[in-house]
């Protein structure tokens, strides 16, 4: 069984910026269980203005800004009336559902896939951009989290609460741009397999919000160990994609096995077994 090196390092792209964005709204203490509907909102979002401009830059960019003014104002939102940010993630991945299936049948007529091929030019993103971009970014948070006075209180806003407040900084900022930042990152992970593929289908993220979400407590919550189960779980999709139909096994033991290396890792890793 080859393994392209490449490609396997493009496809775990989405997860990784998914992970950025989960690993920098968990440390602000916010953690953004929203990152798989805005997942899907910015992708569907992608793929609608790059074929209503004819520029995937252009389409792109609009679908960022407006899926990170929306997470904003619902940040915003929750910081002002108290409400459970937990339950405000829920709600919009519950709502992207809705959202895209309506605006899918309203703009084109379908409920189903939305290929740029059938509206526009044919866009595929090389597998380059997408792993410079992700990388690019991951240096940028490291070096925001470690070497800025900013993103070394954001790191420990959601541990060192009062003594933030103490010396006059207001959590309910740095909990607004940890939501606004995962957005982007969410933005940026729709964007790559949105455009990866060439066109927008139901669910486009297939999970990854939810996996970056177990990535991160995985990862114990720090940067570099949240890489590897990056690429922990990267391999798990791989194999799982590789090997059906090859061992004669149900596809469901072989779509469960992702999962099931998850926990297994998981236990492993935890400080009781571990001692």
């Amino acid at each position: 069984m080859e393994v392209n090196i490449i490609a396997f390092i493009a496809s775990s792209t989405p997860l990784l910026f998914a992970t950025l964005g989960a690993l920098v709204s968990e440390r602000a203490g916010v953690l953004a269980v929203c990152m798989d509907g805005a997942i899907n909102i910015a992708g569907f979002l992608a793929i609608a203005f790059t074929i209503y401009t004819g520029d995937p830059v252009m389409g792109f960019i609009i679908a960022c800004a407006i899926t990170m003014a929306t997470l904003a104002l619902l940040a915003l939102f929750s910081e002002k009336t108290g409400a459970n940010p937990f339950l405000v993630g829920l709600s919009v991945n519950l709502f992207s559902a809705g959202l895209t299936s309506w605006l899918s049948s309203s703009l084109f007529g379908t409920r189903g896939v939305i290929a740029l091929s059938e509206f526009s030019r044919q866009i595929i993103l090389p597998h380059h951009v997408s792993i410079w971009g992700a990388w690019i970014c991951v240096g940028i948070v490291y070096f925001f989290f470690y070497y800025t006075p900013q993103g070394m209180r954001l790191r420990v806003s959601a541990n060192a609460a009062e003594a933030l407040r103490a010396r006059g900084f207001s959590l309910q900022v740095y909990r607004i741009i940890a939501w606004t930042v995962a957005s982007f990152f969410a933005s940026c992970a729709g964007g790559v397999i949105a455009f990866s593929l060439g066109a927008y289908v139901p669910n486009l993220s297939a999970g990854k919000g939810w996996t970056a979400l177990a990535v991160v407590f995985l990862g114990r919550r720090s940067i570099l160990p949240s890489i590897a189960a990056v690429f922990l779980f990267t391999l798990a999709e791989y194999l799982t994609n590789t090997l059906q139909g090859g061992l004669g096994l149900p596809s469901t033991v072989i779509l469960g096995l992702p999962y099931a290396i998850a926990f297994i890792v998981l236990v492993l890793s935890s400080p009781k077994v571990r001692h």
